[in-house]
């Protein structure tokens, strides 16, 4: 037989042979080997050290079909997989539209800073968009108690998906990170046939467009615990900031008020309701052209009160009220939902922090941060507006405070 003398050609035919052998096996490993290795979805959240492929199941593709799929391996110096490739004539379909924060065994790369969005293309090619600038989100509802004659139904996006007897409701069947079972029973003993409360919330309507994210153990995972702590202290549908990126504070309003002795109301228990007041609105943060409510485990002492319609008001809350209130109307907002523009600055019937709704009408988030001084009638309460801007995004960080004092109101009856 002739020696081969261009070594070209002898690569070529083995080549030839080594894909024509293993295209039967080809076959039947695309037939059977159809594992999706990409394990997160289309918009997902990931950070650093997350699987993202799992390179251990990736579906096979033959060679002769797909040439380009070996360069991956190649480029990664996976040579044992690139050989393997060659001897079966089949290599792991490349997932990877581009390894940026992507390692060669599919972890996302400590590189990687901030909660990333996965992006899988129409051709299913991943990639990560990395947050270049700051994330909200919104707390919204997912499990839903529905009351259905002695029982309950959890709902999830319209199905059921558990029934429970009253008896049946305790901390080990329902969810009770936002609703105690206990509370739970409380509303079933009054609640008609259909009724429904909110027993479970997520973290959707993201600003970027990324999914949804459930669950206290992924929301912690991606964020921090403080963000899951944050979405549990404030209401139903209340704007959360999950990633600041290199934001900057900058002061851009401010405002002080004290609580004066008020003849016929406890000083004691009207500062401790301003104090609350303060605690309650503390940190919260409202995006660009948008509104919210402050915080909702809070707790007003009531004082008996003949012209509120309940017959008792949270006195105490409007000198806070009109530090908050000044503060947020300085900037050029609009009045606060649930108060006046006069020294009793909450409204009789409106809830301090859930029903009484602030707005931000600037171009980028702002923070609210209130604190107390002082002690009966001398308590002081402060507060402060922050915008949030980026660095990378945003270059002037210039900005003009606005300051208001408030300390010669004495008339101060308030809700």
């Amino acid at each position: 037989m002739k020696k081969l003398s261009n070594p070209y050609v002898f690569i070529g035919v083995l080549l030839l042979t080594v894909i024509v052998s293993g295209l039967m096996c080809n076959i039947t490993t695309a037939n059977t080997n159809n594992t999706n290795s990409i394990m997160v979805a289309n918009g997902s959240t990931v950070v650093s050290g997350d699987l993202l492929i799992d390179t251990q199941n990736m579906k096979k593709v033959p060679l002769f079909a797909e040439p380009g799929n070996i360069l991956r391996p190649i480029k990664n110096r996976d040579f044992s997989t690139a050989y393997m490739s060659l001897i079966t004539g089949a290599a792991p379909k490349d997932v990877i539209k581009n390894n940026s924060y992507i390692t060669a065994n599919g972890r996302i790369s400590s590189k990687l800073d901030g909660p990333a969005k996965v992006n899988i293309d129409e051709n299913g090619k991943v990639s990560l968009n990395a947050p270049k600038s700051m994330i909200w989100g919104y707390k919204l509802p997912y499990t839903v108690a529905v009351k259905n004659g002695d029982s309950i139904n959890l709902v999830q996006n319209n199905k059921t998906i558990k029934t429970l007897k009253e008896s049946e409701i305790n901390n080990d069947t329902v969810p009770t990170d936002f609703v105690s079972a206990n509370s739970l029973k409380t509303w079933f003993e009054t609640a008609n046939d259909g009724n429904n409360v909110t027993v479970d919330y997520y973290l959707g309507n993201f600003n970027d467009n990324r999914t949804g994210v459930y669950g206290e153990k992924n929301i912690s995972h991606l964020f921090g615990n403080d963000t899951y702590t944050y979405m549990r202290n404030y209401t139903a549908y209340a704007p959360v900031l999950v990633y600041e990126h290199n934001a900057t504070e900058n002061e851009i309003s401010n405002a002080t008020s004290t609580v004066r002795d008020l003849a016929g109301y406890p000083t004691q228990v009207r500062a401790a309701n301003a104090k609350e007041f303060a605690n309650g609105w503390n940190n919260t943060i409202v995006p660009p052209h948008s509104t919210a409510h402050g915080k909702e485990n809070v707790s007003f002492t009531p004082i008996v009160e003949s012209e509120a319609t309940s017959g008792s008001a949270t006195h105490g809350v409007c000198p806070a009220g009109r530090s908050l209130r000044d503060a947020i109307v300085a900037l050029g907002n609009p009045l606060p939902v649930g108060m006046s523009a006069g020294d009793e600055a909450i409204l009789y019937e409106y809830r301090p922090t859930i029903d009484v709704a602030i707005s931000n009408n600037r171009d980028y988030p702002i923070k609210v941060v209130m604190w107390s001084e002082g002690d009966g009638g001398s308590t002081q309460i402060f507060t402060k507006i922050y915008e949030l801007k980026d660095n990378a995004t945003y270059t002037d960080t210039n900005s003009t405070s606005n300051s208001t004092s408030d300390t010669d109101s004495t008339n101060e009856s308030s809700v």
